[in-house]
Parts: C-alpha cells; structure tokens; sequence
C-alpha cells in the first residue's frame, strides 16, 4: 500500500515538475516568487520523486536573490559571510544539501502529524 501511495504521489506532481522543473520557466519566474514560496514548491517536489526539477526551481528562483532575501542572509549568515554586500551564488550541491535538510524536517512533521 505504501509504494502504492508513493506512485501515486509522484505521478500527481509529474505534471508540477515539468512545468517548475523546467529551466527557462523557472529562470523567467521563479525570481518572481518569495523565498518562501519558492521553497514550498521546491520541497514538494523534492518529497515527491523530482530532485533535479526541486534544484532547477531553485536555481531559477537563485538569479534573483539579493541581500535582503532570506535564501541568502540566512545562509551566508550561517557560512561565516555575514559581512558580505550582496549574496553569492549557491551551487547545485548547496542547493542539494539545502533540499536534503528542508525534506528531512517536512517528512518528520509529517511523522508527527500521522502519529498524532
């Protein structure tokens, strides 16, 4: 039953990651969406079967990050870089390792939630 809802799940977010997932659709709007936004899409595609598609979100998303945005205070903040003037660039395996950590709490909530 589990792998069952499992398919399920990813095939109803097929359709999301190809529209999110897509490099120029995410280059032209993702810097459009607030950092917050721009997670929740990303993690749930990521829960549901479609990390590449969560990291191209994010990376379009990225291209329009500036100091002021919470992806790059909090995280160059967290690197030691609180001094820096505009945000750096994250790479593909940040972006990764981000996605990890942020699925990790999401699915533990979820744990809580199902238990309770």
């Amino acid at each position: 039953m589990r792998n069952l809802s499992v398919s399920l799940l990813t095939e109803a977010f097929r359709p999301l990651a190809r529209v999110f997932g897509d490099g120029m659709t995410a280059l032209h709007t993702g810097p459009t969406f607030t950092c917050n936004e721009a997670d929740e899409i990303a993690v749930a595609l990521y829960v549901s079967g479609f990390p590449e598609e969560a990291v191209a979100w994010l990376e379009g998303h990225a291209t329009g990050e500036d100091w002021e945005d919470a992806h790059a205070h909090d995280y160059d903040e967290q690197q030691g870089d609180h001094d820096r003037d505009k945000p750096r660039t994250f790479n593909q395996e940040e972006i990764r390792e981000y996605l990890r950590e942020q699925a990790e709490n999401y699915l533990d909530s979820l744990k809580i939630i199902a238990a309770a």
